[in-house]
């Protein structure tokens, strides 16, 4: 298993190594261009601001690559693993766009699609399922090389799901029992859509919940995570007893739910907020959202 700690966001830095082609072989349009090496290392980067890594979070369990030239999957790369140097990767030309994706495992099947001649534009469409009923803490990334023969260049990957922290302030004693969210999508886009969350147009949606055995009564992060989707009707519920008092606490949520953020849901004594954490890159400031009890 691969294991990059420290992984909010990882850098990727793609070195052309090789320039073995002659002329001859350049003036024949590159049919008998010798294979050119790729190396990407990986750069590993903590968060910033209050939102943090916690344990496993960031393992890499598998790593695959594809390239596309004019708008055509031309090479396949499963299960990469790193060397030294960082992943080693094999192409004829210094022209297209590189796609790495970790922790897809077979959920992803590359080369089947190259085999069915999958479109670029049809690759970024690509969506991920459920795995035995949980999001798969997915990352993704893409690089184009524009031929230059550039010595460096840098590629980042980024998670492709939306975390929930539980933050429990309460004077008295309070036990967590659940934490729910309702109308939730069943699936997601591999990549962005672009600025604003989307979701697939035919996606499922149905309650999560995390269940806890035992109840929790101080702050835990990473109780639960989701998709990135549009909000359509997110519900945030949560099971509690508070001062010897059980309640459930309630709150349509705000916003939609965009990847590598963190949602911070405070519970009080009769309410609860939901706050959006602010790391590095593209992480967006979200609005503070009132929960009213339901007695």
């Amino acid at each position: 298993m691969m294991k990059m700690k420290n992984l909010g966001l990882v850098g990727v830095v793609l070195l052309g190594l090789a320039f073995t082609a002659c002329s001859k072989e350049e003036d024949n349009g590159g049919v008998n261009e010798s294979p050119r090496s790729v190396v990407i290392t990986t750069r590993q980067i903590n968060y910033e601001g209050s939102g943090q890594a916690i344990e496993d979070e960031n393992t890499i369990t598998d790593m695959k690559a594809c390239l596309f030239e004019k708008g055509t999957m031309t090479k396949v790369f499963e299960d990469l693993q790193p060397s030294a140097d960082g992943y080693n990767l094999q192409i004829n030309s210094y022209e297209g766009t590189i796609y790495m994706v970790a922790n897809a495992g077979n959920m992803i099947d590359l080369q089947q699609m190259k085999e069915e001649g999958i479109s670029e534009e049809e690759w970024k469409k690509t969506t991920m399922a459920m795995s035995n009923g949980k999001v798969v803490n997915f990352f993704t990334g893409s690089l184009v090389i524009d031929g230059q023969n550039q010595p460096s260049q840098s590629l980042t990957l980024k998670r492709g799901v939306a975390r929930f922290d539980l933050n429990v302030d309460v004077a008295g004693s309070a036990a967590i029992e659940s934490l729910t969210l309702k109308n939730v999508a069943q699936s997601g886009y591999l990549f962005a859509q672009g600025e604003v969350a989307a979701s697939p147009a035919d996606v499922e949606r149905n309650d999560v919940t995390a269940h806890f055995d035992t109840a929790l009564s101080a702050s835990t992060p990473g109780v639960l995570y989701v998709y990135e989707q549009e909000n359509a009707g997110i519900e945030v519920s949560i099971e509690a007893v508070i001062d010897g008092q059980h309640k459930v606490l309630t709150k349509t949520l705000e916003g939609n739910l965009k990847r590598n953020t963190i949602y911070t849901v405070t519970v009080r004594k009769n309410d609860i907020d939901i706050v959006v954490k602010v790391g590095i890159d593209d992480w967006e400031p979200g609005e503070d959202t009132e929960i009213i009890p339901q007695l």
